[in-house]
């Protein structure tokens, strides 16, 4: 067996772990210009989560908020001297792990010494395996994202300190899913003791955080944890996480200095950059490429998106030339889907696509013959669901969406749902016709393509069921090389061209800012705030 540790390691002995396909576990890098300041509170636009259990809902508003508090086993790098994407592995409450040859036995040395919160109902006690055994356990059995852990067999602690995971079949994506905030380690006395981990006071853990005080609709207060395995960190005392909910108060907040970050990502409207230059020069202006895509999803387990020709007459009438060049002023990227455009590495470029490409063409001659072939000379009417609170560039994007729709006849009949009804249904694929909105982030390309595409999945909007592209999806997971994989995944993205079973739409790159004030800070295309805060200071 070959082995990861958490120090640094070369290149030919992590290939034998990974062959290739998840990024380095190594000790951050340390490079700032200035000297932390200890103290300081730090305010914070955010999202309230409808829960807090981090596996009874697939809302990012959860994940983000339990990370303060919840820990992984491994985290990303965090930091401004990395990219948003960066998503080399670090340790966390794990210090090294051992893959068998085969890639189907994963045996993880946990970091001695880490304790829960001295706090009713573990007061204090050491995170042990049975504390990883029973998270892995429960999350595979009540996530939403279950199926990023791969076939998950059986979760063994041969010691107090020892984690042996059996997989059913090699999945490459396994050790980098370890350090999703979904897959946070959580103590089983709280579920024993309160029945579930849904109320705010459930949230109980070892992050470099402790949840304070809550105060539905108005805010959660995160002190620094005295007791956090880190020594040193977190630098600030606190986080404030505000759940302010009109934009424009999130915004003039910020203007004034009232708010340190203006929004759960740090984002700003494109159409306020030039008048944030003018109000407030001193504010770091950032663009960043956000993971997540847009997606029109339809159903096309029924007429009429069960017919090819409809969905690629719909993908043809999107013009994304002009949306990229006038509407987002070139900020942003065309092709944007299956997999998303700053995955690099992954991401086939659409002249590659072979005869996929010529759906994502803007041809509304052919869109209209299309259409008429399949019975729908005069166009139609859809329904299209989604949730306006992603903010009003959104609501931009979909009506401009709508336009392009028009002009072949198609008539998109926008329904605004609330979020409840949104997470719970539309975005897992429980509407009528077509619903519309943006994908969660994920780390990790297979997050993009199983979760979007295999028949079953509850990600799975567009209820695609396609045996040959089943296939494939599973192919993919089990290859632990990467050239052998990226193969797979090439054909993947090609046939998901040809077949449209999702309206990608035009992706812009986010637009950042926050105070001056803030330091060693960086947008994150991840929804783990407790690492990225641990390691940001306040300059007072």
């Amino acid at each position: 067996m070959a082995g990861i540790s958490g120090g640094w390691i070369g290149r030919r002995e992590f290939l034998k772990v990974t062959g290739g396909t998840a990024a380095a576990l190594a000790a951050p890098r340390m490079a700032r210009a200035q000297q932390p300041k200890r103290g300081g509170v730090l305010k914070h636009i955010g999202l309230e989560p409808p829960s807090f259990d981090i596996h009874a809902t697939v809302s990012y508003q959860t994940q983000l908020v339990s990370s303060f508090v919840h820990r992984t086993l491994f985290k990303f790098v965090n930091g401004p001297q990395y990219n948003p994407s960066d998503f080399t592995l670090v340790p966390d409450l794990a210090l090294k792990v051992e893959v068998s040859r085969d890639g189907r036995q994963y045996t993880i040395t946990l970091r001695q010494g880490v304790r829960w919160e001295p706090r009713p109902p573990v007061n204090g006690r050491e995170l042990v395996a049975a504390d990883v055994k029973y998270s892995l356990e429960r999350a595979a059995k009540k996530s939403g994202y279950a199926s990023l852990l791969g076939q998950l067999e059986a979760v063994e602690t041969p010691d107090k300190y020892t984690v042996r995971v059996h997989l059913g079949d090699a999945f490459a994506p396994f050790l980098h899913n370890l350090a999703e905030p979904w897959n946070g380690i959580l103590p089983p006395e709280v579920e024993e003791k309160m029945g579930d981990f849904k109320a705010a006071e459930s949230l109980i853990g070892c992050g470099p955080f402790v949840l304070e005080r809550y105060e539905p609709g108005v805010k959660a207060v995160f002190a620094r944890n005295p007791n956090y395995y880190q020594k040193g960190l977190p630098h600030l005392d606190k986080v404030e996480w505000l759940f302010v909910k009109d934009r424009s108060s999130q915004l003039s907040l910020f203007r004034a200095g009232q708010v340190d970050i203006p929004f759960y990502d740090s984002r700003i409207p494109r159409s306020d950059v030039a008048s944030f230059k003018k109000s407030n020069p001193a504010y770091p202006i950032v663009y960043w490429d956000w993971l997540a895509n847009r997606t029109l999803a339809m159903r096309t387990d029924k007429p009429p998106f069960s017919d090819v020709r409809v969905r690629r007459a719909l993908s043809m009438a999107v013009d994304r030339k002009k949306w990229v060049a006038q509407y987002l002023e070139g900020q942003g990227y065309e092709d944007h889907g299956p997999v998303p455009a700053p995955m690099r590495e992954w991401k086939l470029p659409a002249k590659d696509l072979g005869d996929g490409a010529k759906y994502l063409e803007h041809n509304p001659t052919a869109a209209k013959k299309l259409l008429a072939e399949a019975g729908f000379p005069s166009g139609l009417k859809v329904k299209c669901t989604h949730w306006p609170g992603y903010g009003p560039e959104y609501v931009e994007d979909l009506e401009l969406l709508a336009f392009n729709l028009k002009q072949i006849g198609v008539e998109l009949q926008i329904v605004n749902e609330e979020y409840g009804n949104y997470i719970r249904g539309s975005f897992l694929g429980k509407y009528d016709e077509t619903s519309w909105g943006p994908s969660s982030i994920f780390t990790e390309v297979d997050g993009y393509l199983y979760n979007f595409y295999k028949t079953g999945q509850p990600n799975n909007r567009s209820h695609v069921s396609d045996t040959q592209l089943d296939v494939m999806l599973d192919a993919q997971r089990r290859y632990t090389a990467k050239s052998s994989r990226k193969k797979v995944i090439d054909e993947i993205q090609r046939y998901a061209a040809e077949r449209v079973y999702y309206i990608y739409t035009p992706y812009p790159k986010n637009v950042a800012s926050w105070t001056p004030r803030v330091k060693n800070y960086g947008p994150k295309n991840s929804f783990d705030r407790g690492a990225q805060f641990e390691v940001v200071w306040l300059d007072k």
